[in-house]
């Protein structure tokens, strides 16, 4: 079957998406975070317990934008290797950053007069086993809540790189049977650690990139987005809807830039990554030091600003140069001029 392709272009609109996700995860994690900070009849409470909804938001996207990146990079299933370089030089280097400035914060902590935690411990099995995200499989604690979630989209990676093949397969009904078996797996497999049970949510994504592409008829589509979004709300919730349906409104309806979403975008990986240990502790020396909900309010928004600068200067320096390398590495071996 030959894919009649449409635009194959630069969704600039998703950068805004990827930055509100993040804001609404971080929102989430001010308010709701530290048990008693916000009583549940505060404003932001009753508006942050959505913000969760943002980690769902990133897996119906990179459902839609890495089978989509891949496709425009001629992804063959030989450059499987290439691949994983790709993806461990884009996110591993800020993963492993944030985890030395974790711990470094950890024991700096540990030094204030205020301190009222446990003394400084490094659990050296459960720190190596963050590389490749074992952590998830073995049971062991994390030591920034929001790693668990990169496990599931490191387990993407993999079986994308491997299904790609079958997802845009000449004969249709192959690829419908891969996608079927990945939803089914999504009903029935709950544990949390394991890609397939936010299965259906990368499904939507993924059906996003088959139809941009031209792989999917209009009619296809529809109808099997309408099946899965089903078979969201049975398993979740009409609140996991929004997640879903988000990235397919700024992907179909949305289209444009500028410099706040750019700038929303860029940031978004290291305001993921660092924004419970720096946020997180002026939430904690506020609840520490007030109990005026109308001052803890106001620091769940300072510690937002604080968060979201030092995501900036985190990019900059850490983010932005690996980011860089990554993009210039191709699936397609150059050849050599003689």
């Amino acid at each position: 079957m030959a894919i009649e392709q449409k635009k194959l272009g630069y969704f600039s609109s998703l950068d805004l998406l990827r930055g509100l996700a993040s804001v609404a995860v971080i929102f989430f994690h001010f308010t709701h975070g530290n048990k008693g900070y916000l009583s549940h009849d505060n404003f932001l409470w009753i508006i942050g317990k959505y913000g969760f909804l943002g980690v769902d938001v990133f897996f119906v996207l990179s459902g839609f934008v890495i089978p989509y990146a891949m496709y425009r990079g001629r992804y063959k299933i030989a450059s499987f290797g290439r691949f994983m370089v790709k993806r461990v030089v884009r996110i591993e280097p800020p993963y492993l950053i944030s985890i030395a400035l974790i711990l470094v914060l950890n024991y700096l902590s540990t030094l204030s007069p205020y301190y009222r935690g446990a003394a400084f411990h490094i659990d050296y099995t459960a720190l190596a086993l963050h590389i490749g995200y074992f952590n998830a499989f073995f049971h062991y604690p994390w030591v920034n809540d929001v790693y668990w979630t990169l496990a599931i989209e490191f387990q993407f990676y993999i079986l994308v790189a491997l299904l790609l093949p079958l997802l845009i397969h000449p004969k249709k009904y192959i690829s419908i049977l891969t996608i079927t078996i990945f939803a089914i797996l999504g009903v029935f497999i709950t544990d949390h650690s394991y890609i397939f049970n936010y299965g259906l949510l990368f499904v939507v994504g993924i059906l996003m990139f088959q139809f941009q592409i031209g792989y999917l008829k209009k009619g296809e589509f529809g109808l099997l987005l309408l099946i899965v979004l089903i078979m969201i709300f049975a398993k979740f919730d009409k609140r996991y809807l929004i997640a879903a349906l988000l990235p397919y409104f700024f992907v179909m309806y949305f289209d444009f830039s500028n410099s706040f979403s750019k700038f929303l975008g860029n940031i978004s990986y290291s305001l993921y990554l660092i924004h419970i240990p720096i946020g997180g502790r002026i939430i904690n020396l506020t609840a520490t030091f007030t109990d005026n909900e109308l001052i803890r309010g106001v620091f769940v928004f300072v510690a937002m600003a604080v968060s979201i600068f030092a995501s900036w200067v985190f990019f900059k320096l850490i983010e932005k140069p690996t980011m860089l390398l990554s993009k210039r590495l191709s699936y397609q071996k150059k050849k050599q001029v003689t």
